[in-house]
């Protein structure tokens, strides 16, 4: 049993079925007689507004539950992994394929959850480091994936990559993908990347639209470290893409350093959402019949 006794609450505050869903919610929590720490903007939209709080205070709670798409749910991840803070996805996106429980499932999932009837599932995350004239200029965490490429124009990128400091490659390509077990589905697998459950350690590495007929996805061990360096020119501009929010433009004399973060994502499964397996059926459709 996973005994919960205070619960933040995150929304995605341009989708307004997500703050009435939210202000149930919350409401519904407290006369479960769980205390409650929210996002300032939904505690003035529920008329709670001495429960605000900023998102730090909020993603210390024993669970953090999320109303919004997945694009949320990753903005989340990043402050609630160092903390070790379990979240549950509350699905009002388009896709909902990290976030757990569709909207229609709420109040049984919030009984459950008061009554610590589920299960938390540790994901991996990578950390980013952009090492320039020898010292750490950047650190980042994602949870799904960690894109090098192009910042402007649509050009190649040439890219050497070393593994745990052994050269193995460079890359001609619009980019390369480095994506967690959990990010395999989403860009990496766009890129031609393969599917990885969640729970197997690898790290992915997908190149987008190699300049070569050899270049394809390879999985590494997840205590594995990957450095690149740019080989193209000066004037090119390189960005650094954290789970496709958050962007770093690095120099032609940076290295990039990408290894698993020592704080894993932890997501709340088994309270009435559908299974790793059961979500590739519903919501990519695997292996669906042709109908001729």
């Amino acid at each position: 049993m996973n005994k919960i006794r205070c619960v933040g609450i995150v929304v995605n505050i341009n989708k307004p079925a997500a703050l009435d869903f939210a202000r149930e919610a919350a409401y519904y929590l407290m006369d479960l007689g769980i205390s409650l720490v929210l996002q300032k903007s939904i505690a003035e939209y529920s008329g709670l507004a001495e429960l605000g709080a900023c998102d730090d205070d909020v993603c210390k709670s024993d669970a953090v539950i999320v109303f919004g798409g997945d694009g949320t749910l990753l903005r989340t991840a990043r402050l609630c992994a160092p903390l070790g803070s379990p979240m549950l996805g509350i699905n009002l996106g388009r896709f909902g394929f990290l976030n757990e429980i569709a909207p229609e499932l709420l109040y049984p999932t919030l009984d459950r959850l008061s009554n610590g009837d589920f299960t938390i599932s540790e994901r991996m995350t990578l950390e980013s480091s952009i090492i320039r004239n020898g010292e750490a200029h950047q650190t980042d965490v994602a949870l799904n994936e960690i894109v090098i490429a192009h910042g402007k124009l649509a050009r190649v990128v040439r890219l050497a990559m070393s593994v745990n400091g052994k050269p193995l490659a460079c890359y001609s390509a619009d980019g390369i993908i480095v994506a967690t077990p959990t990010g395999s589905t989403a860009y990496s697998l766009s890129a031609g990347g393969p599917l990885v459950h969640p729970s197997i350690p690898t790290m992915v590495i997908t190149p987008i639209c190699p300049h070569s007929l050899t270049s394809r996805a390879l999985l590494a061990p997840d205590d594995a470290v990957l450095s690149f360096t740019v080989e193209s020119s000066e004037d090119d501009i390189i960005q650094l893409t954290i789970d496709g929010q958050r962007g770093i433009q690095v120099t032609c004399t940076d290295k990039i350093v990408i290894k698993r973060s020592d704080a894993p994502a932890k997501l709340i499964t088994d309270i009435g959402g559908d299974t790793f397996y059961q979500k590739l059926q519903s919501k990519l459709h695997w292996s669906e019949s042709l109908i001729y």
